[in-house]
């Protein structure tokens, strides 16, 4: 099972990113943002590294190889959140949830390519936090006792689900990459990858082009936030999947859920907000099922 350092190092990843996400949502230019905060993380992780950890400036092709696939993945992802946050019913407490559903699809990957095993209690777990996150998709009708759920109709939704089995794939191959180089030299690698994929967008874009620096200019200490909440969510993740089965962490990290939907009905008081906080209090027995399991 998970050790308790493991888990407060992916609850504390979870905390830091929906703290980052909230930051996204709240941007004008998403994207143009989660590249600002890319490029800050990423200074920040190569500084750090240089002076603190041996070896870092030792190059592994196998490390930059999984780093490179597992940054595509996650580029994706990325890309589909913020898709899902600008659209006309991307509530932070809606959408984000529905991103972070990757737990449902990476132990079944886990179990054919790694060889991970998982017990009945870790299985219900990610099911009942599979159940917590779909209810808190769900809005109300004129009569509150009927529910009705956005669906596929609508494009926060899609999106965000693609984000989730995106992310699934990349999961895997991060695990992998951390295992062959350690927690924090894959962790920069994989951040600077996604930053020169995500460069690699912004220069085709022609709008978002010519808009680059948008973000610097107009609320600087927003990104050098963002930038940093972004670094540790990256390096404590890694850090506990680095000791614990890549299931275990996905699963615990869903508690990220909860505190999006905190962040989304108080700080930008969106709607439906006790009925998706009592779905994210499923969620969050869900997590304690797949800690104890």
């Amino acid at each position: 099972n998970m050790s308790t350092v493991a888990f407060i190092a992916v609850i504390l990843s979870a905390l830091f990113h929906s703290s980052y996400n909230l930051l996204i949502k709240v941007s004008d230019e998403k994207t143009l943002y989660m590249w600002s905060i890319f490029s800050v993380a990423v200074i920040a992780g190569w500084v750090a590294g240089c002076l603190m950890v041996p070896g870092f400036l030792e190059i592994k092709p196998l490390v930059l190889l999984f780093a490179a696939f597992s940054a595509a993945f996650f580029t994706f992802y990325h890309l589909c959140a913020a898709r899902a946050y600008a659209a006309d019913e991307g509530h932070l407490s809606l959408s984000y949830p529905l991103t972070t559903l990757a737990p449902i699809f990476i132990p079944f990957w886990a179990y054919i390519l790694l060889g991970d095993t998982f017990t009945i209690k870790v299985i219900a777990g990610i099911l009942i936090a599979t159940v917590g996150t779909y209810c808190i998709q769900l809005k109300f009708g004129q009569d509150w006792v009927r529910f009705r759920s956005f669906g596929f109709g609508s494009e926060a939704v899609r999106f965000a689900l693609l984000a989730s089995f995106l992310y699934s794939f990349g999961g895997i191959s991060d695990k992998i990459g951390v295992n062959q180089s350690g927690f924090y030299i894959f962790t920069v690698w994989l951040m600077t990858m996604i930053f020169v994929y995500f460069t690699s967008v912004v220069l085709l874009n022609k709008r978002i082009r010519q808009r680059a620096l948008h973000c610097y200019r107009h609320y600087p200490l927003r990104v050098l936030l963002g930038g940093i909440l972004l670094f540790f969510s990256n390096i404590s993740y890694r850090f506990g999947l680095e000791v614990t089965d890549v299931s275990y962490a996905a699963g615990v990290r869903q508690s990220a859920t909860l505190f999006a939907v905190l962040m989304g009905v108080f700080l930008l008081k969106e709607p439906y907000g006790l009925f998706r906080f009592l779905a994210g209090l499923i969620i969050a027995l869900g997590i304690v099922l797949i800690k104890i399991g």
